[in-house]
This record gives structure tokens, sequence and C-alpha cells, in this order.
């Protein structure tokens, strides 16, 4: 004879159940049902008389109790648990019925009441757990969205900071080839020309005249090219720091702007990692062109505030302004890819990025550095 599968399971499950302390709860609360219903079953004493408390028999009262484990089973096992406690509280009352000398509409009343009862807390409890069940899958799903999305948004800030240190190193490359062999053979070619022009005895007036427009083009143009050398990576900046690159860009960008530009120190100056200074020297570069392009301002102010935890950088104007966004991070929807490219750049070096301007009052970009993390050994 073969045991159908059903069997073989619940018999692998008894010892695990025998041991459960709930288990043995709902036994004893089927316990006091039964003692309530039958207490002639207890050998030498007496049987209970039926006499009313609180206004209600002792086989009311051990119906009522027949709850207590429907509900308990219900609660800790599960449906199926409350619908076999549901059967057996039946069939502890039931055989009571044939013992009692006159049965009246309360009994029957009252035991239907302790089913259907017992059914609703059955269907409530499921409906809770099985709410429960689902919020607890959706709070578990939510949470692997957000791991997921943090371990995204890392893999990103790390792609950001490579394809900024390829860039980085780009523009030092491209600079260090303009200044050395670009720029060289504009001076080589300058100087022959100088010396061509200077032994041309035999030119005419109007070749001399033709021949030194050509050397001041060459020396133009070699001008252009160190000034291009310098805005892709300036040595000053690698070579003295950020206070010193600053006070540069400032007085170049004077220069090429026609624009006052005011350069403070506040505090103690310090050296700063590269990645860090570098990121703040783009930023100035970036805030101080863009004065220069657009905010129609012919004053600029530059602050470096040193205190002893963080270091605060402020680029001021009192240009055209404009009206920013409620978000940095939607600048670049809106066209701002200059300053959502500062965004990204404060977030690689874990500072913060402020911004605020109003149209016809200009606009301040605040870059803040914690030194606890960025303070050269």
């Amino acid at each position: 004879m073969r045991v159908p599968k059903s069997t073989l399971a619940a018999l692998r499950r008894s010892p695990k159940l025998l041991l459960n302390i709930h288990f043995w709860v709902v036994m004893a609360l089927f316990g006091g049902g039964i003692l309530l219903h039958y207490p002639q079953i207890i050998p030498f004493i007496e049987p209970l008389e039926p006499d009313s408390f609180l206004f209600l028999t002792r086989h009311s009262i051990g119906r009522l109790v027949l709850l207590l484990p429907i509900t308990y089973a219900a609660l800790v096992f599960g449906l199926r648990a409350g619908l076999a406690s549901v059967t057996a509280a039946v069939l502890i009352m039931l055989p009571n019925l044939f013992l009692l000398t006159q049965i009246t509409n309360d009994d029957v009343i009252e035991m239907a009441g302790i089913v259907v009862i017992g059914l609703v807390v059955n269907l409530w409890l499921e409906s809770y757990w099985t709410d429960k069940k689902h919020r607890q899958q959706a709070y578990a799903r939510l949470e692997t969205a957000q791991r997921e999305l943090q371990r995204m948004q890392q893999n990103l800030r790390f792609y950001l900071k490579q394809i900024t240190i390829a860039q980085e190193e780009e523009r030092r490359r491209i600079a260090q080839e303009l200044h050395d062999d670009t720029a060289q053979d504009l001076v080589v070619m300058s100087r022959k020309l100088d010396s061509f022009i200077s032994r041309g005895s035999d030119l005419s007036p109007d070749d001399i005249n033709y021949l030194e427009d050509l050397h001041h083009l060459i020396n133009r143009t070699l001008s252009e090219v160190r000034r291009f050398s310098q805005d892709l990576r300036p040595s000053v900046l690698d070579d003295l720091g950020l206070l010193p690159a600053l006070e540069w860009l400032t007085s170049e960008l004077s220069k090429h702007f026609n624009m006052d530009i005011e350069i403070k120190v506040q505090g103690a100056a310090r050296r700063f990692p590269e990645e860090t200074e570098l990121v703040m020297f783009r930023i100035a570069q970036e805030s101080l062109r863009n004065i220069g392009k657009h905010a129609k301002s012919k004053k600029a102010w530059v602050t470096l505030n040193f205190s002893p935890d963080k270091t605060v950088l402020t680029i001021k104007d009192k240009g055209k302004g404009f009206k920013p966004p409620e978000r940095i991070g939607d600048l670049a929807a809106l066209g701002k890819l200059g300053l959502a490219g500062m965004q990204e750049r404060v977030q690689l070096i874990g500072g913060q990025l402020k911004i605020t301007s109003h149209p016809g009052k200009g606009t301040t970009v605040i870059v803040t550095v914690m030194d606890s993390d960025n303070i050269s050994q």
C-alpha cells in the first residue's frame, strides 16, 4: 500500500509541531473549553452546576472560551490551522447538545455564532497577514531598487570621475604639446622672419611692410597659443597651487574681458590634493568666463575663505542674473551645461555647490569643501 505524499509530509512535520510551544498553548485552550463543557470528566469532583455567571451560563462561557484557541491558532499558524480549530470547536460542542436535558434556541444560536465568528476571525487574520506579506514584499523590492539605484549612482560617479580625470589628462597633454611644440615652432618662425627682415636690404618697402605684418601675426598667434595652453592646464596650478592659480586667472580674465575682478583671501591659506584644487580652479574659471560672456557685469568678486574645518570659494557678480531651477540637478535640462558641470565636479570631491541668482541682481556661486577629507598632507 502506497502512502500519500501529503500524509508523509504531515508525518515529517509532526515532531517539529510537537516541539512548538504555540501548539501546546492551543491544546491548553482547547482543554479549558472541554472542561467547561464536560466538567463531569474530572474525577472526584461533582459536576459543576450550569448557574449563570455575568448573565451567561457555564455552557455559554465554554463556547466563548473556544474562540480563544481558534483565534490563537489562526494568528500563529495561519488560515488552515484556524479552520481546523473551528472544526475542532464544533466537534467539542456538538456532543454536549445531546447531553443537555433541554436544547434551547440560544444553544443553537451560540454554536452557530461561534462558528461564524471563528470563520470571520480567520478570514480577517488571513487578509491581514496577506496584506502584511505583500507590504513586506513591496518594501523588499523597494529596498532592492534603492540599493540598485545607489549602486548605479556610485558607478556613475566613478565613471564621471574617470571621465574628468581623462579630460584633465588630455588637457594637460594638449597644453604641453602646444607649449613645447607649436609655441616653440612659432618662436622659431618669428625669429627667422625678424632676421630675414633685418637682412633684407634689397626688399621693397611694400615687401618689408608685408613681412612685418606677417611677423606681428605670428607673434599674436604665439600669444594666443600660449593663452590656450594656460587655459587648458595652467602650469602655475601644478607648480604653486590654487591661490596663485586664482590670482593668475583673475588677472588674465580681467584683461581678456575688460572687467574688474577683485580677489580676497580670508584665513590661513593651505594646499589641497591636486584633484580638489583642480575642481575649485575649474569652477572659478567657468564662473568668471560666464560673467565675462553673459552677465554683462564690469565687476566681479572672488573670495577664498579658509576656516579650520572647511574652505569656501565664492564667485559673485552684479550682472543680469537668471532664474535658477528649484534643484541644481535640473540645470542641464535648462541648458545650463556649464553650471551642471560644476555640480558634477563638486560631487566628485565630496563638496557642496550652491548657486543663487536673481534677474537683474547678479549671481553668486559658492563651493564648500570640508577640509577633514581634503587637506593635503
